[in-house]
């Protein structure tokens, strides 16, 4: 970790944006950002390899849900123009 006192010369030697952005945060967000700061990077990887696969879980089980609404409902009007095609050959067109 820096020394305090070396900190605001460092910072000098930063890019503009980069000073705009760090002066920007949120006192929250610097709490997160010195939180992150101090774990391993092999987490930090790791934390949004995590996140990377729920994501990619997540719209695979949504589409995976609207294929079986999608078959369950066409199953359901199939089985319906099934029985009035039967009855429609069987006793003739409805009056």
């Amino acid at each position: 970790m820096l020394e305090p006192e070396r900190a605001p010369a460092r910072l000098t030697e930063l890019p503009e944006e980069t000073r705009k952005f760090l002066a920007g945060l949120r006192p929250e967000e610097l709490d997160t950002f010195r939180e992150v700061v101090k774990m391993p990077a092999a987490d930090i990887r790791e934390g949004f390899k995590l996140v990377k696969e729920l994501r990619a879980f997540g719209k695979f089980t949504r589409w995976l849900i609207l294929t079986f609404i999608s078959i369950f409902i066409g199953t359901v009007v199939l089985y319906e123009y099934v029985l009035k095609a039967i009855g429609f050959f069987s006793r003739g067109p409805s009056k």
